[in-house]
């Protein structure tokens, strides 16, 4: 469940990242009841996240927060948007490892589009469409 969470967390970071780098105003992903599908690397089964989360409202300053800390992991760190697509080129450092990518985001409404490429072909695909409010009793960023 903790891995689930960190990628989960790792996606909003990068769609937060460019709303932050970009020129102009990125729509937030919209608080409630979200599905999920997460696929890794070419004709991976199955997907990497549960199937759906309650996510609350992220604050500006909690936004900033998190820009911050992605932008102090990284020696290179360019976001753009090119049409409706935000693109982030990114050198960054984790846990001992460094990681270079190149991810696109994609936000429409209730749903979202995101790919992350790094420099060997590996692969992430996430997707989102927003299912409406959580459900009664569902805590924001409970994953179910």
């Amino acid at each position: 469940m903790k891995r689930a969470r960190m990628m989960l967390m790792l996606l909003l970071a990068n769609a937060a990242a460019c709303a932050m780098a970009s020129a102009q105003t990125v729509p937030a992903l919209q608080p409630g009841a979200w599905e999920l599908h997460t696929r890794v690397g070419a004709g991976a089964g199955g997907d990497a996240l549960p199937p759906s989360v309650c996510l609350g409202a992220m604050p500006a300053a909690q936004r900033e927060a998190e820009q911050a800390n992605i932008r102090s992991r990284c020696s290179s760190y360019e976001a753009r948007s090119i049409g409706d697509e935000w693109v982030v080129d990114a050198v960054c450092s984790a846990r001992g490892h460094t990681m270079t990518k190149h991810t696109v985001t994609s936000l429409a409404g209730d749903r979202f589009r995101e790919e992350n490429t790094g420099p060997d072909g590996a692969s992430m695909i996430s997707t989102g469409k927003r299912l409406g409010p959580c459900r009664p009793g569902q805590q924001p960023d409970a994953y179910k």
